[in-house]
């Protein structure tokens, strides 16, 4: 469902449409922020209406905010309300179901029949003076976005790290990691463990401190001579197909062992930055 300039039998607010006057406007304004490998990238998107009657529609509940999100290649297709009472919705990128590109349109619609709807911010000179709307169903626009693309990455990589990395704990003094299966578990002594899943509202920090060490030592066994033999384990598959979207070849690592470090950080994409963002927040917090 692409909305760009779409003509409708009565008028409906948009950007650039002559239907209402320049006092009236209907704006969605998105922010998307990045996946970590922790979680998937999250869309907000915030609803900017300007204009009384379409407001007052909203406050009596026969008229709401939603955003229609379409993948055609994954045939995917939502509908989704905005909360009653709010102007921001958050939806969360999942690449199980939305690929390469998706497309995204805020609108306003009607929730409820609404009979004898006048607005005085419709353009006279298109409508006429004292214009009244023809009666509305549940689901016709009221206001349009216009509708933009979403990219959105297909590669297996570190979007979900726990399809290639566990983490658990065992009994010895030190963390180990155990890479013999497809999955490479990563053993943390209990009392660090128990601090590890208390501290998940702190993923970076928790990627700087457990899951970049261990990345590093999967790199450095990938790079030594006869590390073929773990090409057929998913661990290696998804962390090499992640290096070549990077431009790294597994090659690269045998020429310079050194390079593992800088590999690590651009795969988990820099996640010391982060980390210290977020241990900025948190002690500004306690201030």
């Amino acid at each position: 469902m692409r909305i760009v300039n779409s003509i409708y039998p009565y008028p409906v607010l948009s950007i650039n449409d002559p239907d209402y006057q320049a006092d009236s406007s209907f704006v969605v304004h998105y922010r998307l922020e990045d996946a970590t490998p922790f979680k998937n990238a999250v869309l907000y998107a915030d609803f900017e209406l300007h204009d009384q009657v379409l407001n007052e529609q909203i406050e009596l509940d026969k008229a709401g905010f939603y955003l229609h999100i379409e993948n055609s290649r994954a045939a995917f297709r939502r509908l989704i309300p905005v909360e009653p009472g709010k102007t921001q919705i958050a939806f969360e990128i999942d690449p199980r179901y939305l690929r390469q590109k998706a497309e995204i349109t805020g609108f306003l619609l009607a929730k409820d029949t609404i009979i004898g709807l006048r607005n005085a911010s419709v353009n006279p000179d298109l409508y006429g003076p004292g214009y009244v709307f023809p009666d509305l169903e549940p689901g016709d626009p009221l206001a349009v976005s216009f509708t933009i693309n979403l990219d959105v990455s297909d590669i297996d990589s570190f979007q979900n790290i726990s399809s290639i990395m566990k983490v658990t704990s065992h009994k010895d003094k030190e963390m180990k990691v155990n890479n013999d299966g497809d999955v490479v578990y990563i053993y943390l002594p209990e009392k660090i463990y128990q601090q590890y899943v208390r501290d998940q509202d702190l993923p970076n920090t928790s990627l700087s401190i457990v899951i970049m060490p261990a990345l590093l030592q999967l790199l450095n066994f990938m790079a030594q001579p006869g590390a073929e033999e773990l090409s057929d384990k998913r661990w290696y598959q998804v962390i090499e197909k992640k290096m070549q979207a990077n431009d790294f070849e597994v090659e690269d690592l045998y020429k310079d062992p050194s390079l593992s470090l800088k590999v690590a950080q651009i795969l988990l994409e820099m996640p010391l930055d982060r980390a210290f963002d977020e241990i900025e927040r948190l002690t500004t917090d306690e201030d």
